[in-house]
């Protein structure tokens, strides 16, 4: 991997463009405009979710090898749940930056992150994974949670999170796979015809339907990446009747998305019975049942930075 000239030219570009140098130059307290974007339409139920299993979330990023004092990078923060975490496990000595390239999801993180006792140890910064403005061996550990599968290459991220890493660093990912992330007691026949219906309206509505089942890869993935030491933990968070109003928010807002994506790919029988497991209206509505179990599962993977990738950022002599 130290004599890949694509890697190199990936690790340069972060401190090489002139304007990211100079951000680079005056600490992590930066600001960049990122593309515009908005919040997605699924952040109403991402949040439900992390306020449902906020005590699994936070206990799996408990099991993270970060020590009192690093800094740490929280890409792609979104809402911003994560960085209060992370800042509790480096402490008062150690500084965490979350990055998201939209500034209304950085709002977001700013209200979720002010209520932490630890928030003045927290930076915001708006920027892509692409155009990260840090310069390389800046952080202890970088997190992504949630977010692996949104960016544009899960291998080109990994390695543009790997370049602003330390040697001997860390580069954690918390991910799921959409054909096991939440398991519903459905009855066998409706769920096979569910999982294979997603693939099919995944496959027409994505260009790269194989990254919402991402979970299974990242193994691969992190190798692939040049990351070593690499460990695999798989998290299950169970939930049974009666449901809690943000579990039921949640689970409500997901089979109302899974509604909307495959409802046309079912037919016959099959969209009936799926139809009327669905629907809040129902006597059927699969979360009204006394008997409901549920799980979620969450892949954490981390792997470290070998002590040989990193090579010095090419500079530019002044003029």
């Amino acid at each position: 991997m130290d004599n890949d000239p694509a890697y190199d030219q990936e690790c340069r570009f972060n401190c090489e463009q002139p304007w990211v140098a100079f951000a680079c130059t005056i600490g992590l307290g930066i600001r960049l405009m990122p593309t515009k974007a908005v919040v997605p339409s699924y952040e109403p139920m991402l949040a439900a979710y992390h306020r449902a299993f906020a005590p699994e979330l936070r206990a799996m990023v408990g099991t993270l090898p970060i020590a009192e004092g690093e800094i740490v990078l929280d890409m792609a923060c979104g809402d911003g749940v994560y960085s209060p975490w992370l800042a509790e496990l480096v402490g008062s000595a150690g500084w965490v930056v979350a990055v998201d390239v939209m500034p209304e999801y950085l709002d977001l993180a700013r209200k979720e992150t002010a209520r932490s006792p630890l928030a003045r140890i927290i930076e915001f910064s708006a920027a892509s994974i692409e155009l990260l403005p840090f310069k390389n061996d800046t952080f202890d550990l970088c997190w992504c949670a949630q977010s692996l599968y949104s960016l544009p290459d899960p291998v080109d991220s990994l390695r543009q999170m790997l370049c602003v890493t330390k040697p001997g660093g860390v580069v954690a990912v918390m991910e799921e796979d959409t054909l096991h992330n939440v398991i519903l007691p459905w009855p066998i026949e409706v769920e096979l015809s569910v999982r294979v219906a997603e693939l099919r309206a995944l496959t027409d509505t994505s260009d790269k339907p194989r990254k919402f089942y991402v979970g299974r890869q990242l193994r691969r993935l992190f190798r692939r990446a040049g990351l070593d030491g690499i460990q695999t933990r798989t998290f299950a968070s169970d939930r049974v009747a009666p449901l809690g109003s943000n579990e039921r928010t949640f689970l409500t807002e997901y089979l109302k998305s899974l509604s909307e994506l495959i409802a046309t790919y079912l037919d016959g029988q099959i969209r009936s019975e799926f139809d009327r497991l669905v629907d809040p209206h129902s006597s059927e509505f699969m979360l009204d049942d006394a008997d409901l179990t549920t799980t979620c599962i969450n892949y954490v993977v981390w792997g470290r930075k070998p002590s040989c990738v990193t090579k010095e950022p090419v500079r530019r002599d002044p003029a």
